[in-house]
């Protein structure tokens, strides 16, 4: 008969490293709902190399409310579990989001990006 060994952690919190995986995975569903949501394409997929041509260009869409004080940049990147979590408390409530744009936004986006100029940033 075997016997099964099940093992309890003694210490109910959850490392850090759990936490920052959690809260990272919970954060790319959280975008992804809400840019399959704007644009109504349900295989929309967020691009953060490539944010400016194929979710910007492609969708007409920004990130709107993206805290200056972090860098906008792919979530792998960021190793700090407070970031993360600012990140994810505001998308969650609505603080940070995804904004549809005008052709002229669109096109004073890629001016700005053409002029060597931030463009295409997370709040413009």
């Amino acid at each position: 008969m075997d016997q099964h060994v099940t093992k309890f952690r003694v210490n109910e919190r959850k490392s850090y490293s759990e936490r920052m995986s959690e809260t990272r995975a919970e954060l790319r569903r959280l975008i992804q709902e809400s840019l399959r949501a704007i644009t109504g394409d349900d295989i929309a997929v967020m691009r953060w190399p490539t944010y400016l041509r194929d979710v910007v260009q492609r969708y007409n869409v920004i990130i709107e409310g993206w805290p200056e004080n972090i860098p906008f940049r792919n979530l792998s990147d960021l190793s700090n579990v407070q970031i993360l979590e600012t990140l994810l408390r505001g998308w969650q409530t609505g603080t940070i989001r995804f904004r549809r744009i005008t052709s002229e936004e669109l096109g004073a986006l890629l001016s700005q990006r053409s002029a060597g100029t931030e463009g295409g940033g997370a709040d413009e």
